[in-house]
């Protein structure tokens, strides 16, 4: 089986080659900004007549010349992209690139063979730690401190900024092999606004303490750029700083969420969730459970346990989104209704006179 894994590089360009990459990076904007506005009145992109255009653009404008000839393409790929989802109802309609937000662009690995010898437009030297993207030189790297060399078989990459930083995803195909299923341990799991995850072990992985720190920071900063004048040097200033934050607080849920799914699947061989509606939660719920809701990012933690199950060799089941694990009694199967109330936090069996932690009743129970 095979395995499409990314790895994110952290890339320290010269001056030169910052501006090669902004270069890189307004051009994807500008192909983006123009097709869109190009279909604006459509609901359908068709991208593969959409990209026979590329050449006349290219001639209207000389400086695109100059761009990675793949990035032109892609762009175009992920405007389709937007418009397909945006027609199954999984996002929104395509919006415009702004110049303050994070950028990116992507380019395809190409392969060719001369004379026995292989060759390709992107390249990455773990021993010198530096990547060679197409039509920029070398450019330093960091991350992955545990691997010596990167044998791995490059499909694009995917070069990112945020807030004046430079990053490198690389997407590589992987040969997976299938691993025997053994059954030793299984485990529930109940995802809750208390605590992000309970296990029916009874272990507790609270919610990240950090993020209140960082919203107060969001808060006071966006005082202050609303007091800015548009256009202005210091507006841009305070911009980059709100973009910093906002970046810690993404690494901060990422580095959570991965330490939690890492634990489990490599701990269980078996693991139960339940399935959450988690757009039908935050519409319904009150203003303060919705924002717990959001920040408790529910569905990405599914999202990884599926995928790094998968690859383990692991099974993960998803129960029905209206089985009722918190209002069921895990000894006798009494089911009582008065802890649906979400400020119950303990379970209290009327038949039996269990008596028990609500989250940790509900992951029993799954």
């Amino acid at each position: 089986m095979i395995r499409y894994k990314a790895y994110k590089f952290k890339m320290y360009p010269t001056s030169q080659q910052a501006k090669r990459l902004d270069s890189f990076l307004g051009s994807s904007k500008y192909i983006y900004n123009t097709y869109l506005y190009k279909n604006e009145d459509n609901k359908f992109f068709n991208v593969s007549l959409e990209k026979k255009t590329l050449a006349l653009l290219c001639k209207e404008n000389e400086w695109l010349k100059e761009v990675d000839s793949t990035i032109l393409r892609t762009t175009l790929e992920d405007l389709d992209n937007a418009y397909e989802r945006w027609n199954k109802g999984l996002g929104g309609k395509p919006r415009y690139k702004k110049r303050n937000s994070t950028l990116s662009y992507r380019t395809t690995c190409i392969r060719s063979s001369y004379k026995g010898k292989d060759y390709a437009n992107i390249k990455i030297d773990l021993n010198r730690r530096t990547i060679k993207l197409p039509k920029i030189s070398e450019i330093e790297i960091r991350g992955y401190r545990k691997l010596s060399n990167f044998p791995y078989k490059i499909v694009n990459v995917t070069v990112t900024k945020e807030a004046e930083d430079y990053y490198a995803l690389v997407c590589t195909e992987q040969e997976l092999t299938d691993k025997e299923y053994v059954l030793r341990n299984a485990v529930g799991l109940d995802l809750g606004v208390k605590s992000l995850v309970t296990t029916s072990d009874g272990v507790v992985y609270p919610h990240m303490d950090k993020i209140s720190k960082y919203e107060k920071k969001l808060k006071g900063l966006n005082k202050w750029l609303a007091r800015k004048e548009t256009g202005s040097k210091n507006r841009y200033k305070v911009i980059k700083k709100i973009q910093k934050v906002n970046k810690k607080l993404k690494n901060l849920r990422k580095f959570t969420v991965h330490q939690i799914t890492n634990e489990i699947v490599k701990a269980n061989d078996l693991i139960t969730v339940e399935t959450l509606h988690v757009k039908e939660m935050i519409e319904k719920g009150t203003k303060l459970l919705s924002k717990y809701i959001t920040h408790s990012v529910f569905g990405e933690i599914v999202r990884q346990l599926e995928y790094k199950s998968k690859w383990l060799g692991k099974k993960l089941i998803k129960l029905n989104t209206y089985y009722a694990s918190s209002q069921i009694c895990n000894h006798c199967g009494h089911k009582n209704k008065k802890v649906k109330d979400l400020n119950v936090r303990v379970y209290e069996c009327e038949r039996c006179r269990a008596k028990l932690e609500r989250d940790l009743n509900a992951s029993i129970n799954i």
